[in-house]
């Protein structure tokens, strides 16, 4: 009989999920607890290799990952999981959204851990940094170590304590969607509606577009670490709910990531309004024209003030 399978589940799963994979899998060996730990990603970035910044940091925690190769959540994996551990708390609500029926099996790292704490993505930092939250990491799975365990041994799930749990109660997600466009007139040409936007991604776009907003008027009043964490949540909600298949915006997120890498520690003004201004076009499908426009804006980033 094959040990109850423990899936970590991340945003690509080439970076935080298979080092967190890892990480458990050594102190559950450490502790003789029988399972299987694995990783896997809400964005589809299958048989991509770990990122090297992740590949480094493993061979500084004499960890290994050179065998690595990302995969998508499927529902063979969600059906297998005895518990689906999310990197944070974004990308439990997209496999929430996702998979409802799996939901009392869904938990981010630190809802379990019993921490109001995501750790955020070091996508294109420096050794540093990535370093500084692989052991955060890795203190939150020890922390959370006696409750992932109760996952492994009851046929139902344990319930999370008040004060921790994030979860959306399975099915209490309503999607709103645009209003069908009117019938043309006789002899009018017709009339194409606007692609449905689900109201998850509509709302984590305008919600990050309003504290970058407040960031730029009020300096000082959030920290950037955390503002990019919401960043990358709404990122992974929006790539969640693509609106139709003309909506481009996987492209169009991953002209963000290479803006968030191109803006400086401590952002100025412009930086956060044009990275308002961004985010708040993830409300809406995105069109090749928006892709133009924004990559235009790349080319001078550097040079905002």
């Amino acid at each position: 009989m094959n040990a109850p399978l423990i899936l970590i589940v991340g945003a690509a799963d080439t970076g935080r999920a298979p080092l967190a994979a890892a990480m458990l899998r050594r102190h559950l060996t450490h502790r003789g607890v029988a399972a299987r730990v694995e990783s896997a990603g809400v964005l589809g970035h299958d048989d991509d290799p770990a990122s090297p910044d992740a590949l480094a940091v493993a061979d500084h925690l004499s960890l290994n990952l050179s065998a690595h190769r990302a995969r998508s959540l499927s529902d063979h994996l969600v059906e297998e999981a005895a518990l689906l551990l999310c990197i944070d708390r974004g990308t439990a609500r997209v496999a929430r959204l996702r998979f409802p029926q799996a939901s009392s099996r869904i938990h981010a790292l630190g809802e379990l851990a019993g921490r109001d704490r995501d750790i955020p993505d070091p996508f294109k930092m420096q050794i540093g940094p990535w370093l500084v939250y692989a052991r955060e990491i890795d203190q939150m799975l020890q922390q959370a170590l006696p409750r992932i365990t109760t996952f492994l041994s009851e046929p139902s799930a344990p319930s999370i304590a008040p004060g921790t749990e994030n979860q959306e109660p399975a099915g209490a997600t309503t999607l709103s969607f645009e209003p069908s466009a009117p019938a043309p007139r006789s002899g009018a040409a017709p009339v194409t509606p606007t692609p449905a936007v689900a109201e998850e991604r509509r709302a984590a776009a305008e919600r990050t577009a309003q504290l970058l907003d407040l960031m730029a008027r009020m300096p000082g009043i959030v920290e950037w670490n955390a503002a990019r964490e919401q960043i990358e949540s709404a990122m992974v909600v929006a790539q969640a709910h693509p609106a139709g298949v003309t909506d481009q915006i996987v492209a169009y997120c991953a002209l963000i990531r290479a803006a968030l890498a191109l803006t400086p520690a401590d952002p100025g003004a412009a930086h956060l309004t044009a990275l308002r201004d961004a985010l708040a076009r993830l409300a809406q499908p995105v069109g090749a024209d928006d892709l133009s426009a924004l990559s235009a804006r790349l080319g001078a980033w550097t040079s905002l003030s």
